[in-house]
């Protein structure tokens, strides 16, 4: 066999293997999903009527959500409490409960930022994952503001931020979306300890629990 032929069959069988590789990552990457998705079909995940009553505008909540990229998030953030996501809660024209925050469209219809009902926002929370936080600063007036920016950000459809960049307001992520509220609604800088970084780090859900800043509300990760 000349030596030509013996790299075209050596390129060949490389392109099997890697090509036999992907599709085993797909096909692992797709059951992953599919069970997360029949996980979150199935949860009853709720809170209570005496939790909710405790609640007010303006607290954070914080979970862990389904599926690989939450999973991700969990792992890369190191954060004190296992979480992936989080949003800021407020009361809906009918004086429901309900949570804004901001969603990449790969993972649902509508790209930016939602408010879901509280309930159905706990749905998507691994059992046991919920943490609620409150700016323990705060006063009815800053509840007020925190919760009137929110719907502000929600009113201008502001769109995800998929480069995760900080420095871009013009999109945001979903840690991003709560630092830029309480920064322009309170003038508060949850992340002002990173004054000194090269780099800000705004992928960090610790600064919403920091206890120097906020009270734990509720805490079913225990």
């Amino acid at each position: 066999m000349s030596k030509n032929k013996q790299i075209k069959k050596i390129k060949i069988i490389v392109s099997f293997i890697v090509g036999l590789i992907l599709m085993t990552i797909i096909t692992l990457l797709f059951l992953y999903q599919h069970k997360s998705n029949k996980e979150e079909q199935n949860n009853n995940y709720r809170l209570t009527k005496e939790e909710k009553a405790i609640l007010q505008q303006g607290d954070i909540i914080l979970r862990h959500g389904f599926g690989i990229i939450s999973d991700a998030i969990v792992k890369y953030t190191k954060s004190d409490y296992p979480v992936s996501h989080c949003g800021i809660i407020v009361k809906d024209t009918s004086g429901q409960w309900a949570v804004i925050h901001t969603v990449s469209n790969t993972l649902v219809e509508v790209d930016g930022m939602q408010k879901d009902n509280l309930d159905l926002f706990v749905k998507g929370s691994h059992l046991n994952s919920l943490v609620i936080t409150r700016y323990m600063y705060e006063n009815d007036t800053l509840h007020k503001n925190i919760a009137e920016r929110a719907n502000y950000y929600l009113s201008q459809q502001i769109p995800f931020d998929h480069k995760f960049d900080c420095t871009d307001s013009t999109k945001f992520f979903c840690t991003e979306f709560i630092w830029k509220v309480f920064k322009t609604a309170i003038d508060v800088d949850l992340y002002e300890s990173q004054a000194d970084e090269k780099e800000l780090n705004c992928m960090n859900f610790d600064a919403f629990t920091s206890p120097t800043k906020f009270m734990i509300i509720l805490n079913h990760n225990k």
